[in-house]
């Protein structure tokens, strides 16, 4: 499950799903899908782990999904790109020309402390060892869910469009 927003096209140049139909993401057609969707899909796949990739804007639409995970110790390993902005609603903004729209940076979240007050094991990976590392051993504990939080960077400005 993916809804990682501005980071969307690295993630899916670089995760590559060993089952067919093993990939749901929402495109960017409703936020707040990704992190209750994933906690459904491990629910109805309790068998195959389950890892949610998503960005630190759009994982705080259905932030209360990590209590349901934590309380049903639902074995879930959420990766967060935290690059502290709604990143995809800059680059949206950006499109239509829309400068100066407040609310769109989120600076000082921490989504680890976050994380852990509903009860989530929460980590932070400093690179990309580490998120590998942290990947394979929240993907192998089958008894509580996992959050990896990774730092990014922020979204680039958009290419001036051609009218």
């Amino acid at each position: 499950m993916s809804e990682a927003g501005s980071n969307e096209v690295p993630i899916t140049e670089y995760v590559r799903p060993g089952v067919a139909l093993s990939h749901m993401s929402a495109v960017g057609a409703g936020l707040g899908f990704g992190l209750p969707a994933a906690v459904g899909a491990q629910l109805g796949a309790p068998d195959r782990p389950v890892i949610a990739l998503m960005g630190d804007g759009s994982m705080h639409y259905a932030i209360t999904s990590l209590w349901t995970a934590a309380h049903y110790k639902i074995p879930l390993t959420i990766v967060v790109s935290s690059n502290d902005e709604y990143g995809v609603l800059k680059q949206f903004a950006d499109i239509e020309s829309a400068l100066g729209i407040p609310g769109l940076d989120l600076p000082e979240l921490n989504i680890s402390a976050t994380a852990a007050s509903y009860g989530i094991d929460a980590h932070e990976a400093n690179d990309t060892e580490q998120v590998a590392e942290m990947l394979r051993a929240g993907v192998a504990d089958r008894e509580r869910p996992t959050l990896i939080n990774v730092r990014t960077n922020k979204v680039k400005k958009v290419a001036p469009r051609l009218t």
